[in-house]
């Protein structure tokens, strides 16, 4: 009678429920010593006898050496990797080693970002559909991975400890000393034995699965295959005879006692496509910088000389060392609102001609040099505001006082940094709001000079009616004046946006 028939018996009859349970466990007593390994267990003592030892030693034997190679394998993306880039055909791999970092590096080099964008998308369309058609045979390789992992990590010492306690860990030279042991010691091993992953599979799978647990351990056999499927073969026999799950039953009185092994589901090809995508994108996002940065770099000597300028005496990058010690990012726009202070300083020239056409320019239109004139003085408040806002950084000032006190006492009291972040952040808005006004201004303005230009130029007088006077009291030919204006104008918008851009 199969053991299943001892639930069934359990379940039939109308005795109380004592008496059906008596039955159902005389009923297990019998298939246990009906079993083929009935020599592991003797019902009547309900002890665990030698030859169920000698089964668990030997098992212990051959993977014992696999313990310490597996340890936390289920916690680790590098073996998701090994075991997906496994099943890679050259196909893949190609493509593969085409979304490298530095492959995508040297193709945003020939190519533009959108060129280089597409022909990435379409690589990653490729090796994701190539991936999904194996996804299936991964998964399966992978679980098997794990399934061994968790076979091999197994406290079998623990188990054989109390059938010999002078059994030494890893030390095989001693031979055990077998003893039959009351089943209550070792039923919740024989449990958690039951637990471990079903473990069926393919000749060729298994080979799989171990070359990839190869990989992952560096090129290290981590043991035998052939050893492993006769220790295998063994474990699946046993399982099937259903023996270690009739003992349990036997031994905690229980014969609905069920084991619950774990499974491996997990699909882990959809997990690298992510991966891989956020590191092209990241990759992308880099070259995009680069870029950028020596386009922002080229245009940042052009204007003032030089990279990195220095115009305001608080708000700077000595300043910060105080706030990097306390963990935080400190002033956050030091650079754009350095430029902005020394365009609106450094160019004479610009505020000569601004004033040029403010005082003495005779408009054709009276809302026109309203409009252009309220334009111009935005841009003269913004040198106000600039020099007012570096200005409260002074440790007399509105803010710097105060981040001086909160500096001070945050050694102390802890609740000061929380003050001292929030002031930073009111700070940095400023910072960024003014910079935002600025690019507004000064390209509402350089739209002026190129009307302006254009005006002139064509000698249209519809903006302005004494070009003739002002060409005399200009210290240069007024139009390449204008040309200049609204181009140097252009370009230094140009040079705060890829700040903004890189904020957004």
């Amino acid at each position: 009678m199969a053991f299943f028939d001892s639930i069934l018996l359990f379940f039939s009859g109308g005795d109380d429920a004592s008496s059906k349970n008596k039955r159902a466990l005389k009923q297990i007593a019998k298939e246990l010593n009906q079993n083929k390994y009935r020599k592991f267990y003797k019902a009547r003592a309900e002890e665990i006898s030698p030859a169920a030892g000698t089964f668990f030693y030997e098992v212990y034997k051959t993977v014992s050496t696999a313990q310490g190679f597996m340890k936390h394998a289920e916690k680790s993306a590098m073996l998701k990797q090994i075991t997906v880039e496994y099943f890679m055909n050259t196909e893949l791999r190609e493509i593969y080693d085409r979304l490298a970092p530095e492959s995508i590096e040297k193709l945003g080099k020939h190519l533009s970002h959108d060129e280089a964008n597409s022909q990435i998308q379409r690589d990653l369309k490729t090796l994701s559909e190539g991936l999904g058609d194996k996804a299936y045979t991964i998964d399966r390789c992978y679980g098997l991975a794990l399934a061994f992992s968790a076979f091999v990590s197994f406290d079998f010492f623990s188990l054989l400890k109390k059938i010999d306690p002078r059994l030494k860990e890893y030390q095989f030279s001693y031979p055990p000393q077998y003893r039959p042991v009351n089943g209550k010691y070792l039923v919740e091993h024989i449990k958690d034995f039951l637990d471990l992953p079903m473990m069926e599979a393919t000749s060729d799978e298994w080979h799989s699965a171990f070359e990839v647990m190869k990989k992952y351990r560096s090129g290290k056999n981590i043991i035998d295959l052939s050893q492993w499927k006769k220790v295998l073969a063994s474990v699946q026999d046993i399982r099937r005879s259903g023996m270690l799950t009739l003992m349990v039953r036997h031994i905690i009185q229980d014969p609905l006692w069920l084991a619950n092994p774990e499974t491996g589901n997990e699909h882990i090809v959809d997990g690298y496509i992510k991966a891989k995508s956020a590191e092209v994108q990241e990759s992308l996002r880099k070259i995009m910088h680069d870029k950028q940065t020596v386009k922002r770099d080229a245009l940042a000597k052009k204007l003032f000389g030089s990279v990195n300028i220095t115009r305001l005496q608080y708000y700077t990058e000595a300043a910060n060392q105080a706030f990097i010690e306390k963990n935080m990012d400190g002033f956050t726009y030091i650079t754009e609102m350095n430029y902005l202070k020394g365009f609106l300083t450094d160019h004479s020239e610009f505020q000569t001609l601004c004033d040029l056409f403010l005082i003495r320019g005779e408009w054709a239109s009276s809302a026109v040099s309203q409009q252009v004139s309220q334009g111009l003085h935005k841009l003269t408040d913004i040198i106000d505001q600039t020099e007012g806002f570096d200005d409260a950084l002074a440790d007399n000032g509105m803010y710097g006082s105060k981040l001086k006190i909160y500096l001070k006492k945050s050694a102390l009291d802890k609740t000061q940094l929380t003050n001292l972040k929030v002031t930073l952040s009111h700070i940095n808005n400023k910072a960024q709001d003014l910079v935002k006004l600025g690019i507004t201004s000064f390209t509402q303005v350089a739209s002026y000079f190129k009307d302006l230009y254009e005006d002139c130029k064509e000698n249209k007088a519809a903006l302005i009616v004494n070009w003739k006077e002002l060409e005399s009291l200009s210290k240069g030919p007024i139009i390449q004046r204008l040309e200049q204006g609204y181009t140097m104008l252009e370009q230094f918008v140009r040079l705060l946006r890829f700040f903004t851009a890189e904020d957004e």
